[in-house]
């Protein structure tokens, strides 16, 4: 595990109530600092660096920067042309970020080059505003394909791109907000899409999703709710959804808990009952990591993040009081502030946003610790 005592960019804390470490990035490269979100991890590879957002306020612009987590190279790279609204992804390495820009997928390297990998037809936009390309990228299983939900005028599209050639390949539209959508695990052909709350650009006309998670296919031989019956504000509060490990879909519902369900067969198991914002599993599906009460965030109602230990039953405040956000409540959705924990592709760190220095910037958590602790 690599060694963050002795790196110059980044502080030692200590939970005051848990005792859980954590290092956090107290070197700044712009006012506002903060983690990918939490589908895709900020760190992967064997010669690692933290990849995370930065933003220069009034903006409310994010562009990806990368720490080098070698303490005999301590270096932090920003890569201010990034910026973009989407979320990115790493190559297996970490040496090489795949980054939406705009209309276009471009391959960011550590040491600085860019690479085009593919630009929207202009024939696909027919005249219309470009949103948001994609909301969080990924690949296939398979390494293959990209997989795009694009945001074009007042409809969404469903698309993939062939990593490789950059071919693109529309699958449908629609004329309510389809995102996050993300590949499976195990299957190169097999994807969920989330609906979501939205309002007409045009009109204004505001609209309320009804069932959350969807089941697709490349083929486009599927389209089914995972849960037939949850209605989002009726009967349930699903959000903030993943793939497990294990071919299963991992949900937050805000209520009751974190629980899974198996596309296939439909049966669905909870396992924690901490009502999470957001949450995520490790590569074993052992442990978990969650945000809590990110939506009503204040001095009076903290916002904490949690480490649960399925093989214990246990948990560890992260973060058992996170201060309050250092902007104004107006700004707070506006640049999307919530911790977001996320696992490293090894499993070995946990990276989230954190205000515990006074100030928005990112953490990571050593796995190893919170594991003892629990």
């Amino acid at each position: 595990m690599t060694n963050l005592d002795d790196h110059t960019a980044f502080t030692r804390w200590e939970d005051p109530r848990s005792g859980a470490v954590s290092y956090i990035l107290t070197k700044r490269v712009a006012e506002y600092q903060k983690a990918w979100y939490f589908l895709e991890p900020g760190l992967r590879g064997t010669n690692p660096a933290l990849w995370f957002h930065a933003c220069h306020p009034p903006s409310k612009k994010w562009f990806s920067c990368a720490v080098r987590l070698d303490p005999d190279c301590p270096d932090i790279i920003p890569y201010p042309h990034t910026t973009s609204n989407s979320n990115p992804m790493l190559d297996t390495d970490g040496e090489v970020a795949f980054i939406p820009i705009e209309d276009g997928i471009y391959e960011q390297t550590l040491n600085g080059s860019l690479r085009e990998l593919f630009r929207l037809p202009v024939e696909t936009l027919g005249g219309r505003h470009l949103f948001l390309l994609v909301s969080d990228l990924n690949l296939s299983c398979d390494g293959k394909t990209f997989l795009l939900d694009c945001e074009i005028g007042n409809r969404w599209l469903i698309a993939t791109v062939d990593r490789e050639s950059g071919a693109f390949t529309p699958l449908r539209w629609f004329g309510n907000r389809h995102q996050h959508a993300v590949f499976s695990k195990h299957d190169p052909n097999l994807f969920m899409v989330n609906l979501g709350h939205w309002t007409d650009p045009i009109t204004g006309d505001k609209f309320e999703m009804n069932n959350r998670i969807w089941i697709m296919d490349t083929h486009l031989n599927r389209y089914e709710p995972l849960l037939p019956d949850a209605f989002f504000g009726r009967n349930s509060a699903i959000c903030h959804e993943w793939w497990t490990p294990d071919g299963r879909i991992a949900y937050c519902d805000y209520k009751t808990g974190v629980h899974e369900t198996d596309p296939e067969t439909g049966t669905t198991e909870q396992l924690w009952d901490r009502p999470c914002t957001h949450a995520q599993s490790d590569p074993t599906h052992r442990y978990l990591a969650g945000d809590f009460n990110c939506y009503n965030w204040n001095e009076r109602k903290p916002c904490s993040v949690w480490f649960y230990n399925r093989d214990s039953g246990k948990e560890v405040a992260i973060v058992s009081k996170m201060p309050p956000i250092p902007m104004q409540w107006r700004d707070f959705r506006a640049y999307h502030i919530d911790p977001h924990p996320c696992f490293s592709a090894d499993g070995k760190w946990i990276t989230y946003t954190t205000t515990a220095p006074g100030f928005l910037t990112v953490a990571m958590a050593p796995v190893n610790e919170l594991v003892r602790l629990s």
